[in-house]
């Protein structure tokens, strides 16, 4: 696979992931350290915990992106 096909993988996969991402979250609090009451505080600001997991999302394929030598330029509208 090259860094290119991996990318768009990645891509489709974070639009795929993004909506069911607090709920996953959620879910898997035993391996990331959340509580019930952060949670809470991240379901009352639906809107900004949207922005912020589109924002890392996109971050995270940028950045390995770059670090492959690329600028994939993936942007939050894209998701």
């Amino acid at each position: 696979m090259t860094c290119g096909e991996l990318l768009n993988l990645l891509e489709e996969e974070a639009k795929k992931y993004r909506k069911e991402a607090l709920s996953s979250v959620e879910h898997n609090r035993y391996m990331n350290n959340l509580s019930f009451k952060d949670i809470s505080k991240l379901k009352k600001e639906q809107r900004l915990t949207q922005k912020l997991i589109d924002a890392i999302l996109v971050d995270f394929i940028n950045r390995i992106g770059n670090g492959q030598g690329g600028d994939y330029g993936l942007r939050t509208e894209h998701l």
